[in-house]
């Protein structure tokens, strides 16, 4: 049996805006120090810091590993968040408390990956290391991050100038029922109010609730899931 000495070292990186809280990431894969792979992607789910966005980065390349690169004799993650590396080997952390899921599944693969490679008497790392050594890595999460704020700031800037056409048309009291919606709606656009808890706290009809839903509905504006949860759509 030949066993594989090929080395692999997997460079992380993220970029995280807090005010809009976006985050990106960028891996850069160096096998036998050669660059086999290097891109940058938008993060998939809601992370609430960049601490959790780096973790989200090195989970990522873990995926890459434990897919791709499991045989390779020895495997590095490599990340300039100290942070990071310290909670994903144990350290504990109150991050993650909104998705407490993804954070368990981040533990899971990781450990699992450990044993995988223990079994194999193969070497599975991570490690820190300055920022100076990983400018690849973070230009390629920056350089993403700064696509999308200008896309997520043309999709927004068009979201507005829709809603401010719909208010022009609408009469007070259909103003008053969709500013009431997006002050109940949740971080994400759901109301979980039925129409006559609506009816209830605003004053108005129900029948005069459910004509203005049907209206913000064929505007695009609402999108009922089922009775008594809806989604905002701008």
């Amino acid at each position: 049996m030949i066993i594989e000495k090929s080395v692999c070292e997997i460079y992380t990186d993220a970029s995280f805006h807090d005010t809009i809280k976006i985050a990106t990431y960028g891996i850069v894969i160096v096998k036998n120090n050669k660059i086999i792979k290097a891109f940058s992607k938008k993060c998939k789910v809601k992370l609430e810091n960049s601490t959790e966005s780096e973790i989200y980065a090195m989970f990522q390349a873990m995926i890459i590993v434990e897919s791709n690169l499991i045989n390779n004799q020895k495997i590095t993650i490599r990340t300039d968040c100290i942070e990071a590396k310290k909670i994903l080997e144990g350290t504990k952390s109150k991050i993650f408390k909104r998705n407490i899921d993804l954070y368990n599944q981040i533990q899971e693969t990781y450990k699992r990956i450990l044993n995988k490679t223990n079994a194999k008497n193969k070497n599975f790392t991570l490690q820190w290391i300055p920022r100076k050594k990983n400018k690849m890595a973070h230009k390629l999460a920056y350089a993403a991050l700064k696509k999308v704020k200008v896309n997520e700031n043309n999709i927004l800037m068009t979201e507005k100038e829709m809603l401010l056409k719909v208010l022009k048309r609408f009469n007070s009291k259909k103003c008053k029922v969709l500013i009431y919606l997006y002050l109940i709606a949740n971080e994400n656009k759901l109301i979980n109010k039925k129409q006559e808890e609506i009816s209830n706290s605003l004053g108005i009809s129900t029948s005069s609730i459910c004509k203005i839903y049907k209206e913000l509905n064929s505007l695009n504006i609402l999108k009922k899931i089922h009775n008594g949860k809806y989604l905002l759509l701008v």
